[in-house]
């Protein structure tokens, strides 16, 4: 089994297993930050109405201005965001690694700042995924289609794009 395989494979099996702890009702302004320190999944409102459902451990940043000036958000941790379309105006999710852009769309991503690598699976629309680094070896972005996935390892300084199997892209769209 490919690495990548088994890296989603993991993380579609932890969020599984919390899938019947999501609570529905947390509504986030802009310029506030909220953490996820329950042991379930949290669902969270954001002001623009997109919805993320946040694993525990994690922590969502909303930027001062969002809707108005920005629609930034900051992301420690792992999400599955399904974000409203907003025409000129893309959803920007910064993490340790990564710059990704939205226009409308929902993805999955796994960004825990502690750890090495990170992960965005595109369940469906298009992202653009870049560093949030100067690297020496490449600075281009990936864009990401329905199906795809990019993993980064910022230690050894690699991002790959792959598609996610059948079996893994409907794992990842049944979960809540």
């Amino acid at each position: 089994m490919k690495l990548s395989n088994l890296v989603v494979l993991v993380v579609l099996t932890v969020l599984a297993a919390c899938n019947g702890g999501t609570s529905r009702n947390i509504t986030l302004g802009e310029g506030t930050r909220y953490t996820n320190n329950s042991g379930d999944s949290h669902e969270v409102k954001l002001p623009d109405g997109s919805r993320v459902v946040l694993r525990p451990g994690t922590q969502l940043s909303i930027a001062k201005g969002f809707g108005k000036d920005n629609r930034d958000l900051e992301l420690d941790g792992e999400a599955l965001f399904d974000v409203v379309a907003v025409a000129g105006r893309p959803l920007v999710l910064h993490t340790r690694n990564l710059e990704i852009t939205v226009l409308g769309t929902r993805f999955h991503v796994d960004a825990f700042r502690k750890n090495a690598g990170e992960q965005v699976d595109l369940l469906e629309g298009k992202l653009r995924v870049k560093k949030s680094y100067h690297s020496d070896t490449d600075n281009e972005p990936e864009v990401l289609d329905s199906g795809d996935m990019v993993m980064i390892n910022r230690d050894i300084d690699l991002m790959e794009k792959e598609k996610m199997s059948p079996a893994e892209l409907e794992k990842v769209r049944a979960m809540r």
